[in-house]
């Protein structure tokens, strides 16, 4: 028997029962909790019309994750949440399957305050399936973000964007379309996605690749993004 290997899936399975049990009351609030939710470090999960679902991921470490507001709040399956993303709603916000949010991302559905003597502004904002929003980039009122679209880090999104694009700048406009293989769900694509074997499944294979190693799990950011 590999004793080193063996130590190191114990010690995996470990961390997972203790993310699991931490997810557990972190989201204790939560209106629904889908299966297998992980919470990695102590993010402030205080929002109060909030549902998760399958496989809901939230880290937070060097900068404190924030979810909150009194409006509702909806995360679909498999979604991610990385350290220092702040996340407030007053009225809607609604994000897909799939959706990864990276480093201090910031999403909120209501300006605050107005300028110039004009009132504040509140909209509701949708993140489509399998979108992908990449380091500090912003998603402001009234937004909504199509299916499988790649937000390079320190974006400023302020108006709709379609499926399948990369958008970029201050504001966020268009770079280009996106071309994914057969069968792929997200923006994000690394040894855990689902899309290889969704495609041969689709194609009749009888077996599919299994997962990269855990190192392997975070690929090189896109060319056309500085960080993601």
């Amino acid at each position: 028997m590999d004793w080193a290997r063996r130590r190191t899936e114990l010690h995996w399975h470990a961390a997972a029962f203790r993310q699991g049990a931490k997810a557990r009351w972190v989201l204790r609030g939560a209106r629904r909790v889908g299966r297998d939710a992980h919470v990695l470090g102590w993010p402030t999960v205080n929002a109060t019309d909030l549902e998760v679902g399958d496989q809901f991921k939230v880290w937070s470490g060097h900068r404190t994750t924030l979810i909150s507001g009194w409006g509702k709040i909806r995360f679909g399956d498999r979604c991610f949440v990385n350290c220092g993303t702040v996340l407030i709603a007053t009225c809607e916000i609604v994000v897909g399957d799939d959706v990864a949010m990276a480093n201090e991302v910031y999403v909120m559905d209501s300006d605050s305050h107005g300028v110039e003597g004009r009132p504040h502004r509140e909209a509701p904002v949708h993140i489509g399936d399998g979108t992908w929003l990449g380091a500090r980039a912003m998603v402001l009122p009234g937004v909504t973000i199509g299916k499988r679209v790649l937000v390079a880090a320190g974006a400023v999104v302020t108006r709709d964007v379609p499926d399948d694009v990369l958008v970029a700048g201050n504001p966020a406009r268009v770079v280009r379309s996106l071309t994914y293989p057969a069968g792929c769900r997200r923006a994000w694509h690394d040894g855990w996605c689902p899309c290889p074997k969704v495609a041969a499944v689709e194609a009749g294979a009888v077996t599919t690749a299994g997962p990269a190693p855990m190192a392997e799990q975070v690929p090189p950011p896109d060319e056309d993004v500085v960080s993601a």
